[in-house]
Protein backbone atom coordinates (compact mmCIF):
# COMPACT_ATOMS: atom_id res chain seq x y z
CA UNK A 1 0.00 0.00 0.00
CA UNK A 2 1.47 3.48 -0.85
CA UNK A 3 2.06 6.12 1.64
CA UNK A 4 -0.17 8.95 1.94
CA UNK A 5 2.94 11.29 1.20
CA UNK A 6 3.56 9.54 -2.20
CA UNK A 7 0.12 9.42 -3.23
CA UNK A 8 -0.60 13.31 -2.55
CA UNK A 9 3.09 14.08 -4.01
CA UNK A 10 1.84 12.43 -7.26
CA UNK A 11 -1.84 13.85 -7.59
CA UNK A 12 -0.17 16.98 -6.94
CA UNK A 13 2.42 16.44 -9.88
CA UNK A 14 -0.78 15.48 -11.95
CA UNK A 15 -2.83 19.16 -11.34
CA UNK A 16 0.70 20.47 -12.76
CA UNK A 17 1.05 18.31 -15.83
CA UNK A 18 -2.31 17.54 -16.67
CA UNK A 19 -5.47 19.93 -18.16
CA UNK A 20 -8.09 19.26 -16.25
CA UNK A 21 -11.63 20.23 -16.12
CA UNK A 22 -13.14 22.21 -12.99
CA UNK A 23 -14.86 19.49 -11.72
CA UNK A 24 -11.47 16.77 -11.89
CA UNK A 25 -9.34 19.84 -10.64
CA UNK A 26 -11.99 19.77 -7.20
CA UNK A 27 -11.93 15.80 -7.08
CA UNK A 28 -8.00 15.89 -7.52
CA UNK A 29 -8.05 18.93 -4.38
CA UNK A 30 -10.27 16.80 -2.39
CA UNK A 31 -8.19 13.57 -2.77
CA UNK A 32 -5.02 15.35 -1.65
CA UNK A 33 -7.16 16.93 1.25
CA UNK A 34 -8.57 13.78 2.60
CA UNK A 35 -4.76 12.27 2.35
CA UNK A 36 -3.69 15.34 4.45
CA UNK A 37 -6.00 14.55 7.13
CA UNK A 38 -5.29 11.19 6.93
CA UNK A 39 -2.34 11.11 7.34
CA UNK A 40 -2.36 13.80 10.08
CA UNK A 41 -4.71 11.58 12.23
CA UNK A 42 -2.27 8.97 12.02
CA UNK A 43 0.17 11.11 13.17
CA UNK A 44 -1.59 12.05 15.92
CA UNK A 45 -2.81 8.45 17.35
CA UNK A 46 1.22 7.77 16.76
CA UNK A 47 2.27 10.59 19.31
CA UNK A 48 -0.70 9.44 21.58
CA UNK A 49 -0.04 5.51 22.04
CA UNK A 50 3.80 6.48 22.34
CA UNK A 51 3.01 8.79 25.03
CA UNK A 52 0.73 6.30 26.59
CA UNK A 53 3.53 3.65 26.25
CA UNK A 54 6.19 5.92 28.31
CA UNK A 55 3.58 7.12 30.88
CA UNK A 56 3.62 3.14 31.53
CA UNK A 57 6.96 2.60 31.87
Amino acid sequence: MMDYKKAATILISLLKKHSLDAEEKESVETAIGVLVWAALSKNSIKKLKDKKDKSTE
